[in-house]
């Protein structure tokens, strides 16, 4: 390692007994300069996180007491410069402070650059140290350590000892152990053999139906895909843990039997439940067949047929196996990753894709396209959105410097645009109550239908921010919001009208 092409940092707890806290930051030097083989090299930064009583115990006391700690890493050619000193009240506000707590954790951490961590959890309230502890095996870092020293049983000797500096420790001739914690690592074995990253995907699935369970008539029982999908992640997790080849074989089946409960319910809501004993492969391809014949929902066919045909082969690959090849364990591995994530991948494509597009008892919605020219003087409501602006936005956050001023930039020049468009509007409708709403990037206008306008509006928008829009419109206000949603399912800059069938 050639240590010029890496920046050092020291994280630690601070501690209301100073002399312990400076001999930490001397120790984890030492250990330092021990490691890189190098006897000068010094930290870039040293981060101590506080709580106020370590924070008044370095600083609140008389100039000869700071220059006395000062000294003390002085000797070790220690720069005080490169203390960097954080204050936090974790144990007064867990929550609010952890938050914080993590936040600067964040921007002490920058994993584009060639930093090299060291953790010293020797000192301090238990909380933080846990925290830093966690950080340690959050990041993988390999360097974290805990200073011990042997101090006299005698009290009174006790007391003396442990108010002193390194060098004078040394000189008494106490025993000084600076331990190096085991490989974090051995605790992802651990972890996975007792499904923390299940915990984790929890959510993940939760979320996923808690979104169908809102878009499915309450007769459907989603519980199986959800026992399915945590016990696909189950027997992934413990065939990385055991090697056994039939666990992660489990883990595809169980994949594939939360693909097929999602294929199950679209063919019971499209009245297609006559084929649901049939094989997984054919009822994608039923499931491909009914979106071909929905074109006006413009389901992308393309990734539907790669993700169905991909999720199929893999499936008869393991239920099938050449007998006359074994099969290696590598390539069951990623047959199991990639079940996991075709399978999730799959029922989030569905959910966008078509569950919007339900009646409340569950059947799909049939969308015709509007014939404005066979209804000159028809009033049609119109929205209109604009394409990636939360895009647009995110982006000036992380322009460093310049954060606030572009931020109000670009939020200007919305503003503008949709101020533009309003007076585009008003000028063709001639109706100053034609406009519904107005906010953000969105507006909602009712008006006989005019190509020209449309066109201006989406041209109008494009010049003042640079990005494209799409407009959905329809006789009703139901019309319009599936009408935009289709919209900017294409590719921007898109005008889509739609009537829904059987509506009054």
């Amino acid at each position: 390692m050639d240590i010029k092409d890496y920046t050092f940092k020291l994280i630690m707890a601070g501690n209301s007994n100073t002399h312990s806290m400076i001999n930490a930051i001397i120790r984890a030097t030492i250990q330092l300069r021990s490691n890189t083989k190098k006897e000068k090299v010094t930290f870039h930064q040293i981060h101590i996180f506080h709580t106020e009583e370590s924070l008044n115990a370095l600083f609140k006391t008389t100039d000869k007491w700071i220059e006395k700690w000062q000294e003390a890493l002085s000797q070790y050619d220690i720069p005080i410069t490169a203390i960097v000193h954080h204050v936090t009240k974790i144990e007064g506000e867990n929550v609010k402070r952890f938050d914080d707590i993590v936040e600067q954790l964040r921007t002490i951490v920058n994993p584009l650059h060639n930093e090299l961590y060291y953790v010293d959890i020797s000192g301090g309230i238990s909380s933080l140290k846990t925290i830093l502890a966690i950080f340690a095996y959050v990041l993988d870092i390999e360097h974290v350590y805990s200073l011990e020293v042997s101090f006299s049983k005698d009290p009174e000797t006790r007391k003396k000892q442990s108010g002193l500096f390194y060098k004078q420790i040394e000189a008494e001739g106490l025993d000084i152990k600076y331990t190096k914690l085991p490989p974090i690592k051995k605790f992802d074995e651990f972890g996975r053999s007792n499904y923390t990253e299940i915990l984790r995907h929890r959510q993940i699935i939760d979320d996923i139906t808690s979104s169908m369970k809102q878009l499915l008539p309450k007769h459907f029982n989603l519980e199986h895909l959800r026992s399915s999908l945590l016990s696909g992640i189950d027997s992934r997790l413990i065939a990385e843990v055991t090697g056994e080849s039939y666990n992660y074989r489990n883990s595809v089946f169980s994949f594939s039997a939360g693909i097929e409960e999602v294929v199950n319910i679209i063919l019971n809501i499209t009245n297609n439940s006559s084929i649901e004993k049939e094989t997984l492969g054919v009822k994608l391809g039923e499931i491909r067949k009914l979106c071909a014949s929905k074109d006006k929902y413009f389901i992308n066919e393309e990734v539907l047929e790669s993700l169905t045909k991909l999720m199929s082969g893999i499936r008869n690959n393991i239920a099938h196996p050449n007998l006359e090849k074994e099969q290696s364990k590598e390539l069951l591995a990623t047959q199991s990753h990639l079940s996991g994530q075709l399978a999730i991948t799959f029922i989030k494509f569905t959910i966008n894709a078509l569950l919007p597009f339900l009646e409340q008892d569950g059947r799909i919605i049939e969308i015709q396209g509007v014939d404005h020219k066979q209804e000159d003087n028809a009033i049609f409501y119109f929205g209109f959105d604009g394409d990636a602006t939360g895009d647009y936005l995110e982006t000036a956050f992380v322009m460093s410097g310049k954060d606030e001023e572009e931020v109000q930039m670009r939020s200007n020049i919305l503003h503008k645009a949709i101020a533009t468009l309003k007076k585009l509007i008003y000028k063709t409708t001639k109706d100053h109550k034609s406009i519904i709403f107005a906010e953000g990037d969105n507006i909602l206008f009712k008006s006989k239908f005019d190509n020209t306008l449309l066109n201006e509006i989406q041209l109008a928008y494009k010049k003042e921010t640079g990005l494209s829009s799409s407009i959905g419109y329809g006789k009703t206000l139901r019309d319009v919001m599936i009408a935009l949603r289709l919209a900017k399912a294409k590719n921007g800059d898109s005008i889509v009208g739609i009537s829904i069938s059987g509506q009054c």
